[in-house]
């Protein structure tokens, strides 16, 4: 399966997380855009189907998604 995630539409998976509190399979990860500075703290997350061999096909993913970012073909 090919799961995708259109990063502009999700805006800031650490305020929403149900992509990754929904998914069984727990193929969904976030990691921040840009490389931390020492000493700051990471901003400008995203969230990534990190796992996609992991995807049973529930498709929770989908019809937890407020904002229809996920895609999965």
């Amino acid at each position: 399966m090919k799961i995708s995630v259109t990063a502009e539409t999700c805006g800031n998976p650490l305020d929403c997380r149900l992509c990754l509190e929904r998914c069984p399979g727990q193929v969904f990860a976030t990691y921040p855009r840009r490389r931390r500075e020492p000493g700051v703290a990471a901003q400008d997350w995203v969230v990534v189907a990190m796992l996609p061999s992991q995807c049973t096909g529930c498709m929770e993913c989908l019809r937890f998604c407020p904002k229809q970012a996920i895609s999965v073909q």
